[in-house]
């Protein structure tokens, strides 16, 4: 999600607000070959859901030359529905669920630095992502993950040209098990991207994306699944970006391919981000 202005830490005692609508719908469900999974058919997946993060720069805090940041972050609402047919001796067993709620999950970050730079604007800390809602065993889709995921990252931000904006955030995920199934999914490693170009004031046009790769076999009951469910996904689309001083609104599109191991589909969000102090 964070592919505009993903480096840049804001000024000593400031306080931004950041809100995330997104949306995914995906027609596909493909194996470890890229191909739709056997026995499948009729595969549709849909996700909604809506985030909140509230960011404070401490003022006359420095740490290895670096503002320092503490974020919180709260998805307050998500929606996931899935259903498809699976092939049986006897024919075609239609299955179907729906997950919903409130406060699904959360992160904290206690602890980011941000350093500035005449074109180049960094961000490094540790975040931790956790479940809020109960994992509910043997739905076929949930909300909550169930597990919680330490998570080191890295944001950047370059302008090599004042109209121009590249932007990159680099995250692993140490994820630890779901204690109500014994399923441990693989360290994970994701990338979000973006460049833009600002064309007249106030507006920016660019390309975002992400690159996510499963690093670790999943496990369950500490043994390794078979072929190891190692996840993978390349996703690219537009956005366009309309901002002021202290406050900017951003529509994005993104569309998977390269997937493996996972559902193939198409992201949009919404992002609008306000300074309020």
């Amino acid at each position: 999600m964070d592919t505009v202005l993903a480096g840049v830490i804001g000024p000593p005692g400031s306080v931004r607000i950041t809100n995330f609508l997104a949306g995914y719908r995906a027609g596909r469900t493909l194996d470890a070959a890229g191909n739709p999974r056997a026995g499948l058919s009729d595969f549709d997946l849909r996700f909604s859901g809506a985030t909140t993060r509230l960011q404070y720069v401490w003022p006359d805090v420095k740490l290895f030359g670096a503002d320092v940041e503490t974020r919180v972050g709260l998805t307050w609402y998500a929606d996931a529905r899935v259903q498809f047919d699976v092939g049986t001796p006897a024919g075609r067993l239609h299955r179907e669920g729906t997950s919903s709620g409130w406060f699904p999950a959360g992160l904290v970050g206690p602890v980011l630095l941000g350093w500035h730079g005449e074109k180049v604007h960094q961000m490094a800390g540790v975040e931790l992502y956790f479940p809020i809602a109960k994992y509910e065993v043997g739905q076929p889709t949930n909300i909550s993950s169930g597990f919680v995921s330490l998570a080191p990252h890295y944001w950047i931000t370059w302008f090599p040209r004042p109209e121009i904006e590249v932007d990159g955030s680099f995250v692993v995920l140490f994820n630890r098990k779901n204690h109500r199934t014994n399923y441990l999914s693989g360290r994970e490693f994701s990338m979000d991207y973006a460049a833009g170009y600002t064309p007249a004031p106030h507006w920016q046009v660019g390309v975002s994306g992400y690159a996510y790769r499963q690093l670790a076999d999943d496990k369950v009951n500490d043994v390794g699944v078979p072929g190891g469910n190692r996840g993978r996904v390349f996703g690219i689309g537009p956005y366009l970006r309309y901002h002021e001083d202290n406050w900017g609104v951003t529509l994005k599109w993104q569309r998977e391919e390269w997937v493996r191991n996972r559902a193939k589909g198409d992201r949009v969000f919404l992002q609008f981000a306000v300074r309020v102090r």
